[in-house]
């Protein structure tokens, strides 16, 4: 058998480690390395048309309508304030139990993640409302920093999110099963988080010191319950409706913008200056996703025209690994590369490699694809350059890096347990999407 492919492969995947240290732009990084691929191991300047053909059919999607308005959503929830509500009502209801503000941290995250989507726009806002009274309760960066942390990458996985309706378009599954697939997992890790944070606080008290928090009666808990069920309501609009089948992701997004707008002006947060910058934030990263998926469909067709997918999957097939094994071993890939590119970077790199063989070797599509989310949560925390990381540097100037990253590891610890588990008991994945297929 010719391994000539291993020699494009290795090509291809040097000229790309080339450009990412030059710090090029990612997408236009691949564009670049699809027309030099294509120029000169396809076909010449002919076949550059495939890469033109190839363009706005990629981006134009009906299932990619999602992306713009669940990152515009998330924009409009931080930038109107209502996003610091629900932290807010969460702290209200933990009460005095062990290291409670990194418990409103994981919650706060878990409902932000729940109505928004957006990690790293979560990791700003915990970390620029909750670092500073952590700090002034005496706790210390593993405590505060890793929490918010955890919070803040929870939205990777629940649903909505952002990145994986991108996901789902460049694996080509289906967006809602792969949305409502995250919810057990989601909830899981976060229950998981629940009992780190109180276990740490209860055996190591000097990293967050008790404090006698000003007692909160009924009455305040359900009025602080009150004022944010209306947000809550955004949960049922997005994900609920999905779910129960009564519309699509793409209705189910565009009916959340809307009731977010109702929400923040009926809460009298929605000013002119507000929705003027949570629109140029989402039109710049909505942008960059788009050329994000002209870029791995171009090098999807790049590795299909020079035969190195195909060899690839038969390369697989004859080794006669066990199929978990092979995941293992992509999952172990990913976990190296989210040490030093970032999640679009690692889908890009990965997904039009990796989802031939899954397919190939009769996995659940859908099951793998949630792996892959958590490992890119994963990336973003993974020290040096977990995107997370530097937000959190951003919204907090005093911090060393030294002390994020140290406080990054207990979390980079739990989710891949969490990767254990969903391979050990794949129903937590699956059950859910299967009951959106009845």
């Amino acid at each position: 058998m010719s391994y000539e492919w291993v020699y494009d492969l290795s090509f291809f995947f040097g000229l790309l480690m080339l450009m990412m240290l030059s710090g090029m732009p990612v997408a236009i990084g691949f564009l670049t390395l699809n027309i030099v691929g294509l120029y000169f191991f396809v076909g010449g300047i002919g076949s550059l048309a495939l890469l033109a053909t190839s363009t706005f059919s990629s981006v134009g999607q009906f299932a990619l309508i999602p992306i713009p308005l669940f990152i515009l959503m998330g924009e409009l929830l931080m930038r109107t304030g209502l996003a610091s509500k629900t932290v807010e009502a969460v702290d209200h209801w933990i009460g005095r139990i062990p290291g409670r503000l990194s418990l409103s941290s994981v919650g706060g995250g878990t409902l932000f993640g729940a109505l928004s989507g957006a990690s790293m726009a979560s990791v700003a806002m915990l970390g620029s409302t909750l670092v500073p009274e952590m700090a002034k309760r005496g706790y210390k960066p593993a405590m505060s920093v890793s929490s918010i942390l955890a919070g803040g990458g929870l939205a990777v996985l629940i649903p909505p999110s952002a990145l994986g309706v991108l996901l789902g378009a460049l694996a080509k599954v289906s967006i809602a099963q792969l949305l409502i697939a995250g919810i057990l997992p989601g909830i899981l890790l976060a229950v998981m988080y629940f009992v780190y944070f109180a276990t740490r606080a209860v055996l190591q008290p000097e990293l967050a010191p008790p404090y006698e928090a000003a007692a909160t009666s009924l009455g305040e808990k359900l009025f602080a319950l009150l004022t944010v069920t209306p947000l809550l309501s955004l949960i049922v609009v997005v994900t609920g409706f999905i779910f129960l089948g009564i519309a699509t992701p793409s209705e189910s997004a565009a009916m959340g913008v809307v009731a977010t707008l109702v929400l923040a002006a009926c809460y009298g947060r929605l000013t002119f200056k507000a929705l003027r910058e949570s629109l140029m934030a989402a039109m710049t990263t909505t942008s960059m996703m788009l050329l994000v998926i002209v870029g791995s469909t171009g090098f999807s067709q790049l590795l299909a025209a020079t035969g190195a997918t195909s060899a690839l999957v038969s390369t697989v097939g004859e080794l006669g690994l066990d199929p978990i094994l092979t995941v293992i071993v992509m999952q172990v890939i990913v976990l190296v590369l989210g040490c030093f590119i970032d999640t679009i970077s690692i889908m890009l790199v990965s997904i039009p490699v990796f989802m031939p063989v899954i397919n190939a070797i009769g996995l659940d599509p859908i099951w793998f694809c949630i792996l892959i989310l958590v490992q890119l949560e994963l990336a973003g925390i993974t020290p040096p350059f977990g995107v997370l990381l530097f937000v959190m540097k951003g919204v907090q100037q005093h911090l060393k890096m030294s002390d994020i990253y140290a406080a990054a590891l207990p979390i980079v610890l739990i989710q891949i347990t969490l990767v254990a588990l969903l391979m050990i008991f794949p129903d937590i994945v699956t059950t859910l999407p299967e009951m959106l297929k009845r």
